[in-house]
């Protein structure tokens, strides 16, 4: 168990303080400091402290918001038990929530434990794997795409040979679309299994604790890509909205977000058909989601894959609120401790992002023309992902350090949104120097 560091006055310890609001425990929050004071303000918004149990601690956290920070490793369960016992016996806790796929299971886990609102243990393992969302739905073929799990290269070769190509490999449980391959042939199979497997290993990145080795192969879908963001309360869904995603072609990181989405009526019906049809097999409840998914030529809407927690990448600490008024993260949070999400509070805009990506591995030295970008019509916020003078790289070397900032605009319209973003990207200059 780790002793509570208070961010405040230190003076103010949990015995000054208990008399206070009910807290709120967040299990790690987002990547960004745009993106967690949107979760930490939220809380405030709705009354209540939080109390942050994270691997690491971020800086400059909101010392009147935040009671206090415990810092461990979350993947220590009896650490983090034992934490959370703590919490709860010097507190009352109203609700737990987490901003990520690592904590999903722990969260329903530790609220179960403790009688709050969490997706059941059962739900949030299907909802941590890729092939166990697979396997829920295989009832519905129509609604997902062919898939096998494999482990070694003779399961992969046979799986390839029944699904065809062109197919696509994933890790079973993983986030941030880290190690996505798409292989157009037999000959890439094989150095794209054999990377893959070495990145697939807990050694690696703990996000894939107790799947070391695991692999998805599955038939790649053709269409466009999106996302649905929404909660489910007793059973009910509420979509907050609908994203129209862009992404690399080759590792399918994701690059840019316009919402509301602009699909046309008929596939806006098959999408939210098949989060009803993925929420219920699922039977996550008492959450955010995050579903991602493709639509055909044919309208028809199928499963990427479904998160039961909120969105990252800015879509629902600011993409949706700018668009629709939802005030996504503190809805998250009204589910979490039983109250009911709000509607939308404001007329309709489109809200978009686009990510500026380093092109070639080596020391970011800066960026420069972010005053010009920032006095594009539209643009809300510039937010910086990669400090100068840290090395970045490209895939497959890494997943995660490429991404070097997101400008986010508003406007009128989808076109007006891309304009914006068009214009802002075309004002920045990301500047690499070579390897030191």
């Amino acid at each position: 168990m780790s002793e509570p560091i208070h961010p405040a006055d230190p003076a103010k310890g949990s015995e000054a303080r208990a008399g206070r609001k009910d807290v709120i425990v967040f299990l790690n929050v987002r990547r960004t400091p745009l993106e967690q004071r949107a979760a930490f303000f939220a809380a405030h918004r709705l009354g209540h402290e939080v109390v942050l149990i994270a691997d690491k601690a971020p800086a400059d956290l909101p010392g009147h918001i935040v009671r206090e920070v415990h810092q461990l490793d979350t993947f220590d369960a009896a650490a983090l038990d034992a934490t959370m016992a703590d919490i709860a016996g010097r507190n009352t806790v109203a609700g737990i929530v987490t901003w990520s796929d690592p904590g999903v299971e722990s969260v329903s886990r530790l609220a179960a434990r403790h009688g709050l609102r969490a997706p059941s243990p059962e739900a949030a393992t299907v909802a941590r794997d890729k092939y166990r969302m697979r396997e829920s739905l295989k009832d519905r073929p129509d609604l997902i795409p062919g898939y096998a799990r494999v482990r070694t290269w003779d399961e992969a070769a046979k799986a390839a040979a029944e699904i065809g190509y062109p197919l696509v490999l994933k890790p079973v449980t993983g986030n941030g679309s880290k190690g996505i391959y798409t292989v157009h042939g037999e000959e890439g199979l094989r150095p794209a299994f054999e990377e893959l497997h070495r990145y697939v290993q807990s050694s690696v990145d703990r996000v894939f604790t107790g799947h070391d080795g695991e692999i998805l192969v599955e038939e790649f879908l053709t269409g466009t890509e999106h996302s649905v963001e929404g909660w489910v309360q007793d059973g009910e869904v509420y979509v907050a909205g609908v994203t129209d995603k862009t992404t690399t072609p080759d590792f399918h990181l994701e690059t840019g977000h316009i919402c509301p989405s602009a699909l046309p009526t008929e596939a806006l019906e098959s999408v939210h058909a098949l989060t009803r049809a993925v929420v219920n097999a699922f039977g996550i409840d008492d959450c955010a989601f995050h579903l991602e998914c493709m639509v055909g030529p044919d309208a028809r809407a199928r499963l990427v894959e479904c998160a039961a927690r909120g969105g990252g990448d800015f879509i629902t600490s600011h993409l949706t609120g700018l668009a629709t008024g939802t005030p996504f993260c503190e809805n998250t949070l009204r589910v979490a401790t039983g109250r009911a999400p709000l509607p939308a509070e404001g007329p309709v805009r489109y809200a978009g992002l686009a990510r500026v990506m380093a092109d070639r591995a080596g020391i970011l030295e800066g960026v420069d023309g972010l005053g010009d970008a920032l006095r594009v019509a539209g643009v809300e916020h510039i937010a910086i992902e990669q400090e100068p003078g840290r090395r970045v790289a490209v895939p497959p070397a890494d997943f995660v350090s490429s991404a070097v900032l997101a400008v986010i605009a508003t406007g009128d319209s989808h076109d007006a949104v891309r304009a914006s973003l068009d214009a802002a990207q075309q004002a920045l200059t990301v500047r690499i120097g070579d390897d030191r």
